[in-house]
């Protein structure tokens, strides 16, 4: 069922990042990461972590989906039908980790592509508004001061106080990037108990085969300012572009 017109008519490459497909995909990313940080530490036989990986390109949404319908836990219906996928070491899957450890890091890989996305158009954005400066840099228009007319301007200025504004977006972009970047690799609670020891190790081993940091520390989840850094950065690009629209 369509809730959204942005899932349909307004669609852009975005949109493929986000629908379910991309979430349980991104989720069996971090499976794999993970089985294969467990095999270099000897957690696991190198061969399961084979096996984890080649699974996952087997499972299928429906099968999630039906799954989910039975135990009314989205993120164990993916690891049941992917140990489904892997006959002899199925057991291995998820060893050690709790829902958050993978949903969160999977979040931080859909963010990280996502701003990759944003970027590339605010920089042909920013581009076109540096075009516009220069060639009208001498085309007079109307000022405004109050909501009425004032004294003269140009339409170049108007363009360039625009372009500036994009160039603080995309640092302010790069370093919500930079944020949200993140995953963890830490338990139920935060105390990596459930690795053996070998938490941190684990967890670096993990972050660095995925392009990602570990979270310094965590509790269940990554924490959210980390969210809603990225969150206030879109809210003024998009106020940004409302204006000059």
């Amino acid at each position: 069922m369509v809730v959204s017109p942005i899932e349909t008519r307004y669609r852009t490459e975005m949109n493929a990042l986000f629908e379910e497909n991309a979430r349980i995909g991104s989720w069996m990313e971090v499976e794999v990461a993970l089985a294969r940080a467990h095999a270099k530490l000897g957690d696991m036989p190198s061969a399961a972590a084979e096996e984890i990986a080649a699974g996952a390109k087997k499972v299928e949404l429906a099968r999630v989906n039906e799954i989910e319908a039975e135990i009314h836990h989205d993120l164990m219906a993916m690891v049941k039908a992917l140990a489904e996928k892997c006959p002899k070491y199925g057991g291995y899957v998820h060893l050690g980790a709790t829902s958050y450890d993978i949903e969160d890091t999977a979040m931080g890989l859909t963010m990280k592509r996502a701003i990759g996305k944003i970027r590339e158009r605010l920089l042909a954005t920013k581009a076109l508004l540096r075009k516009h400066a220069i060639e009208r840099k001498k085309l007079v228009c109307v000022g405004r001061t109050h909501g009425q007319h004032a004294v003269p301007t140009t339409y170049g200025m108007k363009f360039a106080i625009w372009y500036k504004e994009m160039d603080r977006h995309l640092m302010r972009l790069n370093k919500s990037e930079e944020m949200i970047s993140v995953g963890k690799m830490a338990g139920a609670t935060g105390t990596m108990a459930t690795f053996g020891g070998k938490g941190r190790k684990l967890q670096k081993m993990v972050m660095d085969g995925l392009g990602l940091k570990g979270a310094e520390v965590s509790n269940q989840v990554v924490q959210r300012d980390r969210h809603a850094q990225v969150v206030f950065t879109l809210a003024l690009i998009a106020a940004s572009l409302e204006k000059i629209a």
